[in-house]
């Protein structure tokens, strides 16, 4: 039975041995590091979110209540009126009142001393100024 129990040692030493060889201490190093670093960043969160703004420590809760009840009526009030931006103009159109011509409508008339265009749009040169 010792003989069984020097074999499982042998083996797990020689077991260990193979995986401390792949094992780098600088990649333990840097994990830890960047472990630290993670644990601050937390600690940084955790003072953040745990800070005091002062609030008293004796709050009425009835009266946060009867706030919220006067805060929920205002915008039950609010959404059951019209917004004074949203309400047609009281004012008189002014475009009636200076008699301004309507706006035309469809494509302008063509005019007949045009000249032509190429391709691109562009306006041919006569054939009389082409040099050739």
């Amino acid at each position: 039975m010792l003989s069984l129990q020097m074999t499982a040692m042998k083996a797990a030493n020689k077991e260990l041995k193979g995986m401390m060889k792949t094992v780098r201490i600088e990649d333990i190093d840097s994990m830890q590091d960047e472990m630290m670093d993670l644990m601050d960043v937390s600690n940084e969160i955790q003072e953040t979110l745990g800070r005091s703004y002062n609030v008293p420590d004796d709050i009425d809760e009835e009266e946060l209540m009867g706030e919220l009840d006067a805060l929920e009526a205002d915008m039950d009030f609010e959404s059951n009126s019209v917004p004074s931006y949203l309400q047609p103009d009281k004012e008189t159109d002014l475009d009636s009142e200076l008699n301004l011509p309507a706006a035309p409508s469809g494509h302008a008339a063509v005019l007949a001393n045009r000249q032509q265009e190429d391709e691109l749009g562009l306006p041919t040169v006569p054939h009389a100024s082409i040099r050739t």
